[in-house]
């Protein structure tokens, strides 16, 4: 058996250099480009950090698959399995060595990811600045991550039985878990890669010990499966899929099985869709009241290509009639060329957003939007996210954490410009002006997404983005909002900077300073808070927090500072980290208690919160036109 297992790592030390390429590259060259005193763990070991995506699972995961199919289909494809099964070593012996085999070198990899980021990380010696390697946080994610190579590799195993067909069922389950994990946020856990997102409690990693039991039970049922399979009709199997694939009658039937499995993934999608996460609302962007038809037409202008709802066909027309004139009132403002043909899709449906841009792409809700003022301020909005995609060169978007409040905000404005609405700006410019002056924040609180997302509500990049660009055309004159993207896109502009030190940079180069746009900005903000004293009066501060359990529900009160309008919307917030993005933050709708109108209820369902520590962040929407007032996230249990 040892010389089995000596054989098999043989074959498989190409994986353990792919494995080390992939994990511990930055080995190679990181001490060579990067001054390593000056980095931090966090900096080096991208797993560390809390809530970060499922992207290095999914690195571990396929290098799971690939050692697994390299331990049983090529043994049987080239008729070696006879050789091994004349040998002296009983079948359940040959399954977990070349098992384990395989398992060592995943092993290795996660072993010499540990070294190598503990040799990297010593050099920072910082007290404030450096995240030092601590021995049992490193084990503890080593730990977790050769577990779930475990994991995977046994669903490895049970897929090659099929060989390349094996991918084809695991691809749509993972499908149907990624839907299911967007409509229902602490339903994550169902996406495997979600398993290596780091979470903790103070400087301990915690774990999630429910979901790493249910995945680790599948993959010892997978496991077995694939022992049955390889040391059993492995070979059946395999030949008669080949003599299936080799007739026409063979292909349709695995053509239509695979389609089959599609059609039902798919269902279940909706099904799921449709059903959503129990007793969570959105108080934000209400779902559309009047359902468009499925049937669609095409509406060319000299500068859209709209598609539309047949159901809402005048309206679709209206706006079409206006559309021009629209884009080029928005070119102006910009200073631009008319740009590329833009593609309006109004049949968009979604409870997230009015409207939506990529690049030349615009979804807009046609049908959920019956105001024509602010149905053509949204395709305004649009439209300017589509002239800063191409005027920046992409660069906007690359950019990240230091412009999103200015993608958002100089939509706000142009369209502010192009599209007036009185009532809606004074409602949003409200918000803006008390969330400012009551939450104490800086000009580093909108520049960098991130510190926005840590602490405050992250629809402020709409209003307050919109206040800074104003104040950024008042002080670097009316062409500043092109120049500033003209200025991201300019050859020999500098990478990787900073927030500040991107704007910093980006306004320079036009001539324009930084610090005279954030002066502007809060003397706009300042002098708002005065002239809109009567708007920002009715708007209520919050204090409360989980106040019982009820059953499956969590109870969580909170005390208004003041009366409100009857009309006036309560919700709270719910995520389970200070980055989470906002499609993993849901909201449940508040009831003002009849006995006592500054008090509002919620009710949580325990079901579906992201853990047993969560944040949460409550909100009020007094005016329908405007945006909510929240206060800043704060961390909750439910214990």
């Amino acid at each position: 058996m040892r010389a089995l297992y000596l054989k098999e790592l043989r074959s498989l030390w190409p994986f353990l250099i792919l494995t080390g390429l992939l994990l511990s590259g930055d080995l190679l060259f990181r001490p060579f480009t990067e001054r390593l005193d000056e980095q931090t763990w966090e900096g080096i070991a991208s797993y560390l950090r809390p809530g970060q995506d499922g992207t290095f699972g999914w690195i571990l995961g396929i290098l799971s698959v690939c050692v697994a199919y390299a331990a049983f289909p090529r043994e049987h494809d080239e008729r070696t399995i006879h050789f091994l099964y004349a040998l002296p070593i009983r079948r359940p012996w040959i399954f977990v060595t070349k098992a384990a085999a395989g398992l060592t070198i995943l092993w290795a990899g996660v072993g010499l990811l540990l070294v190598s980021d503990a040799a990297q990380s010593v050099w920072n010696s910082q007290s404030f600045e450096g995240a030092h390697w601590r021995a049992d946080v490193a084990l503890s994610h080593a730990v977790l991550q050769a577990t779930f190579c475990a994991i995977v590799y046994a669903h490895g195993l049970a897929a090659s039985v099929l060989r390349r067909f094996g991918v084809l069922p695991y691809a749509l389950l993972l499908f149907v878990a990624w839907i299911v994990r967007d409509v229902l946020p602490p339903a994550a856990w169902i996406d495997p890669s979600a398993l290596l997102v780091a979470r903790y409690e103070g400087a301990r990693l915690s774990i999630a010990w429910g979901p790493w039991i249910v995945h680790a039970l599948v993959g010892v049922v997978a496991a077995l499966t694939a022992y049955a399979a390889w040391m059993g009709p492995a070979e059946a199997i395999g030949l008669g899929l080949r003599r299936t694939q080799a007739s026409l009658a063979g292909k349709l039937a695995l053509g239509c099985g695979g389609a089959g499995l599609v059609v039902v993934s798919f269902a279940l999608v909706g099904i799921v869709t449709q059903i959503g996460p129990p007793d969570a609302a959105s108080a934000e962007a209400p779902a559309p009241a009047e359902r468009p038809s499925r049937a669609s037409q095409n509406h060319r202008t000299a500068r859209y290509e709209l598609t539309y709802p047949v159901s809402h066909e005048a309206r679709a027309l209206a706006l079409a009639a206006d559309a021009d004139a629209i884009h080029a009132a928005i070119q102006r403002e910009l200073g631009a060329e008319p740009g590329p043909l833009l593609a309006a899709d109004l049949t968009e449906e979604s409870a997230e957003h009015r409207g939506i841009a990529s690049w030349t792409h615009l979804r807009i809700g046609l049908a959920a939007e019956p105001d024509p003022i602010r149905l053509r301020h949204v395709f305004a909005h649009e439209t300017a996210h589509a002239f800063q995609h191409t005027i920046s060169d992409q660069r906007q978007s690359d950019a990240g954490d230091a412009t999103r409040f200015f993608a958002e905000g100089g939509a706000e404005h142009l369209a502010d410009r192009v599209v007036p609405n009185e009532a809606a700006r004074r409602a949003a410019r409200a918000v803006a002006a008390a969330t400012w002056a009551r939450h104490g924040m800086r000009s580093d609180d909108l520049l960098d997404e991130r510190r926005l997302r840590e602490r405050f509500d992250t629809t402020l990049v709409y209003s307050l983005g919109e206040r800074w660009v104003d104040a950024l055309s008042r002080v670097c004159g009316a062409g500043a909002v092109g120049d500033a993207l003209r200025a991201m896109a300019r050859e020999g502009a500098p990478r990787d900077l900073g927030p500040r030190a991107f704007w910093e940079d980006t306004l320079a180069a036009f001539g324009c300073d930084l610090e005279a746009v954030d002066a502007a900005f809060a003397a706009q903000l300042a002098d708002d808070a005065l002239a809109l004293a009567d708007a920002i009066e009715p708007l209520p501060r919050m204090s409360g927090g989980v106040v019982g359990r009820d059953g499956g529900v969590l109870l969580v009160a909170a005390r208004l500072d003041r009366d409100v309008p009857a009309s006036a919307l309560f919700f709270v917030r719910v995520r389970a980290t200070v980055d989470a993005e906002d499609t993993r933050t849901f909201s449940f709708r508040g009831r003002l208690d009849p006995a006592d109108p500054r008090r509002v209820a919620f009710r949580l369902t325990r079901a579906v919160l992201p853990s047993t520590r969560f944040q949460l962040q409550l909100c009020a929407l007094v005016d329908e036109r405007g945006w909510p007032f929240c206060e800043t996230w704060r961390w909750a249990t439910d214990r």
